[in-house]
C-alpha cells in the first residue's frame, strides 16, 4: 500500500523526535546517576572524617582543673589524629612501672578522680587535645590547709579560680615572692582563700608581720596571665632566723620541703639578703612593731578596694566571685 509522502515525512519526523527524546532522557539519567554517585562519594568522604570524640562540655579557661566530667561525647568531623585527642584513659591513674590501672580512694572511701590542668582556654564543644592539658601541678600533701587572708592587697579584677603569687615590697623598693602560683579557691572584696603547705603558712605569716612592722611595706597579690602555660615562680623571700628555725624543727613540714627551703637559701644567698636588706629595712621600726603602713599605702588599698567592690557587685551571682563549693 502506497504511503503518502506527507505521511512518510510526518512518520520520519516523529521517529527522529522520539529518538532524540530517548537520547536526551538517557543523557539526563546518566547525568543524574553520575550526580548521585558523586553525592554518595562525598557523603562517604565526610562520614570517613566523622569520629566520636570527647569535647569540652562548657567553656574552659587556662588553668582550670578538669576531670572526665568536664567533657562529653560528640560526633564531629575532623581529620585530626585520634591518638592526639583527649580520652578517658588520660584520667586514669597508671602505675608507671607496671602500666596497670590504679584505683585511688579518699579517707572516707570515695573514689578520687584524676584532675588535669588546662594549658589554654577553649570554648564549649571544642575538641581538646592531649597537648592542651597537663598533670595537676599541685599534689595534695598532708600538711596542706585552706587559709583565709584579708590583709593582702588584691588585684581589682581577681576572680575565683585565678592563680596568684603573693609578694612583699619593702619601703626602699626590695620586692620578693613569698608564695608562688596559688589557686584562689574563693574570693570576695578583700579576702581570699588559698591552699598552703605548713612551710608556706609560716613564710607568709612572717611576711605579714613584717609588712605591718615597717611603714610603707606592701603585701600584695599578682595574677598569672596564662596559668596553664606558665610555670610557678621560685619564692625569693627570706624568712627571719626565728621562723627559719621553727621551719627546721616543725614536724609537720616534710623533709623534702625543708631541704628545698635550705637549697633556696644557699642558691639565692638569702641569708645575706635577710641581713643586708630585709633586716635593715625593718630596723628603724623595731621599737614599735605595731606601726601601721604609711598613708600612701592606705590610700592605695582604699582605691583598690573601691574598684574591687564595683567589680564584685557586677559579677554577683555569676559564680566568678563570692561563695562557691571547694
Amino acid at each position: 500500500m502506497a504511503v503518502n509522502p506527507m505521511q512518510r515525512r510526518a512518520r520520519n519526523s516523529f521517529l527522529i523526535g522520539f529518538l532524540v527524546a530517548l537520547i536526551i532522557m538517557a543523557l539526563v539519567v546518566l547525568l543524574l546517576l553520575y550526580r548521585i554517585k558523586s553525592l554518595n562519594e562525598a557523603k562517604e568522604a565526610l562520614e570517613s572524617k566523622q569520629s566520636e570524640v570527647y569535647v569540652a562540655a562548657t567553656d574552659l579557661k587556662s588553668g582550670d582543673e578538669v576531670t572526665m566530667a568536664s567533657f562529653k561525647r560528640e560526633t564531629v568531623q575532623t581529620t585530626m589524629d585520634q591518638t592526639q585527642i583527649i580520652s578517658s584513659t588520660d584520667f586514669e591513674f597508671i602505675d608507671e612501672e607496671t602500666g596497670e590501672l590504679i584505683e585511688k580512694y579518699a579517707e572516707d572511701g570515695t573514689p578520687i578522680e584524676k584532675k588535669l590542668i588546662m594549658k589554654v582556654s577553649v570554648p564549649a564543644n571544642s575538641i581538646v587535645t592531649k597537648d592542651m592539658v597537663s598533670e595537676e601541678e599541685e599534689q595534695t600533701t598532708n600538711d596542706q590547709r585552706i587559709q583565709e587572708f584579708n590583709m593582702i592587697i588584691l588585684p581589682s579584677e581577681l576572680r575565683n579560680g585565678d592563680y596568684i603569687d603573693i609578694r612583699v615590697r619593702f619601703p626602699r623598693g626590695e620586692d620578693y615572692i613569698v608564695v608562688a602560683k596559688k589557686k584562689v579557691i574563693k574570693c570576695n572584696t578583700d579576702t581570699i582563700w588559698i591552699k598552703l603547705s605548713e612551710e608556706e603558712i609560716l613564710s607568709l605569716g612572717n611576711a605579714i608581720v613584717e609588712a605591718y612592722t615597717a611603714e610603707g611595706t606592701k603585701l600584695y597579690a599578682t595574677t598569672y596571665s596564662e596559668p596553664g602555660l606558665q610555670d610557678a615562680a621560685i619564692p625569693t623571700y627570706a624568712v627571719s632566723e626565728d621562723v627559719l628555725s621553727l621551719i627546721n624543727s616543725n614536724p609537720n613540714i616534710s623533709t623534702e620541703a625543708r631541704e628545698g627551703l635550705w637549697q633556696r637559701y644557699n642558691e639565692q644567698g638569702q641569708s645575706e639578703q635577710r641581713v643586708s636588706h630585709i633586716n635593715s629595712a625593718l630596723s628603724p621600726f623595731e621599737e614599735d612593731r605595731s606601726a601601721s603602713v604609711e598613708t600612701g599605702i592606705e590610700q592605695e588599698i582604699t582605691s583598690l578596694q573601691t574598684s574591687r567592690e564595683s567589680f564584685v557587685e557586677a559579677l554577683d551571682g555569676t559564680g566568678e566571685v563570692g561563695d562557691t563549693t571547694y
